[in-house]
């Protein structure tokens, strides 16, 4: 699992800057075209209105539970362990599979299809892999550590329950922290155009706010490009 985690570490941030070197670029004093944060010069013109989920963040957690594939990977956790404490060696190869982080692909892609389309970005399905790893790691280590003098059977039922729940809470905790997203319309100083999805929250969103004009001036500035 450590191993899975630090590629995920490492994919996330390259993730993350990609995003927002996209976002930033056209903004700031320094905008200098053909450079490779600001391909197409300084942003001149926005068009967009907001959306934003304004529900509460514990109804938005409720709302990014995994349930369908939490409920798959706890089946099989169940059965493993099951077969496990009936020495067969199948059930071995499922526990060891359940803690291995690798059922954070299923939570965290059941978590992104109930997030807004704006919202299903490569980038935020690593972030909530990440969450969710995080919290199954600390709950394993958790349960190991209250489990300490009991039945070598007893903790790793608790352990690998633990960490396929924390694993599930992780990835929805994290999805429920993803606002639905502003989309805007760009145009840059070489006439370039593009769309682009915004967190509310980011400081991009607050500078396409200052920049933005209404469609009737979008348009006609459209026209005399």
């Amino acid at each position: 699992m450590a191993v899975l985690f630090v590629v995920v570490a490492v994919v996330g941030l390259l993730s993350w800057g990609i995003v927002k070197s996209d976002e930033l670029s056209g903004l700031g004093r320094n905008v200098r075209m053909g450079s490779l944060r600001h391909p197409h010069g300084r942003l001149v013109a926005v068009h967009g209105e907001r959306i934003a989920d304004d529900a509460r963040y514990v109804d938005r957690v409720l709302r990014r539970v995994p349930v369908v594939t939490s409920l798959i990977a706890l089946v099989a956790a169940v059965a493993g362990l099951a077969m496990e404490a009936n020495g067969m060696r199948a059930g071995v190869v499922l526990v060891d599979l359940m803690m291995s982080g690798v059922v954070v692909v299923l939570f965290a892609g059941e978590c992104i299809l109930r997030l807004p389309k704006e919202s299903q970005k490569f980038s935020v399905f690593v972030a909530v892999s990440f969450a969710g790893l995080l919290l199954a790691t600390a709950c394993d280590m958790g349960a190991l550590a209250l489990g300490a003098g009991a039945e070598g059977f007893i903790v790793i039922a608790s352990r690998t329950v633990s960490s396929v729940a924390g694993c599930a809470l992780g990835c929805a905790l994290a999805a429920a922290a993803v606002r639905e997203q502003a989309r805007f319309e760009r145009r840059f100083e070489d006439g370039y155009e593009s769309a682009i999805a915004v967190s509310p929250r980011s400081a991009a969103y607050k500078a396409y706010r200052g920049l933005a004009v209404g469609k009737k001036a979008w348009e006609s500035g459209r026209k005399q490009d």
